[in-house]
């Protein structure tokens, strides 16, 4: 271990306990929110990063009605049209491109059971993605909250060093102060990275959900259109 690894931990070590009782909590509460937050972030897996959300149901759209491929080249029959669409997703990858090709692989198979099972099928892929989120949301807020516990756990130090040696040696005082301080700016750093990314996580989550329902509906169309 290096001499600035060996510095970087005491420093971490001497925080957490000047911090004072509420930073074991503070951390754990750490832990379990991005224990969670990451686990979200796990199961939609690509399509959390990508740019291209937006445009996955269009592309399907069009490769499906047949009005141009990626190469450029008119598509062929419905069978074809419907094999290039499956290959097209399947090469992009994602949560939204594997649900949409399985609702095509339903569809093709058993159109008559298809509105009745994507409803199912996209009220368990919402639950899905969003499993563990209100936990994420409650340790957002219970972190400050733990913080500001510490804050009056350590004025109440102080003011107990004050009552019992007053106020002319800021040596015995500055314990009390700094677990207010710390346990506060603690709290702060656990619940500030997790309110935005969770902020960043449901957005995400919606534009999934609405893009699976309208990818659900273009399927649905398609295959009114191919049946009649």
């Amino acid at each position: 271990m290096t001499d600035f690894h060996y510095i970087f931990i005491e420093s971490l070590r001497n925080t957490y306990e000047a911090g004072g009782v509420v930073m074991l909590p503070i951390l754990l509460a750490g832990v379990i929110g991005f224990y969670f937050l990451f686990a979200s972030w796990l199961r939609i897996g690509s399509d959390f990063f990508k740019n291209d959300i937006h445009k996955v149901v269009r592309r399907m759209q069009r490769s499906l009605t047949g009005e141009r491929t990626v190469a450029g080249t008119e598509s062929g029959s419905d069978e074809q049209r419907i094999q290039i669409t499956l290959k097209n997703l399947r090469k992009r990858g994602g949560f939204l491109s594997r649900e949409l090709s399985y609702a095509i692989d339903v569809a093709q198979k058993n159109y008559d059971e298809f509105r009745d099972y994507m409803q199912v099928r996209m009220m368990k892929s919402v639950r899905y993605m969003e499993q563990g989120n209100h936990i994420v949301s409650v340790m957002a807020a219970a972190a400050p909250l733990l913080g500001l516990l510490g804050t009056v756990t350590g004025m109440v130090s102080t003011f107990e060093v004050i009552t019992l040696y007053g106020n002319q040696n800021p040596v015995l005082m500055a314990d009390g102060i700094s677990e207010a301080l710390i346990s506060t700016q603690s709290g702060l750093l656990v619940a500030f990275p997790l309110t935005l990314l969770k902020q960043r996580l449901d957005e995400r989550i919606e534009i999934l959900k609405h893009e699976l329902e309208l990818g659900a509906t273009v399927i649905d169309n398609y295959f009114v259109a191919k049946k009649g």
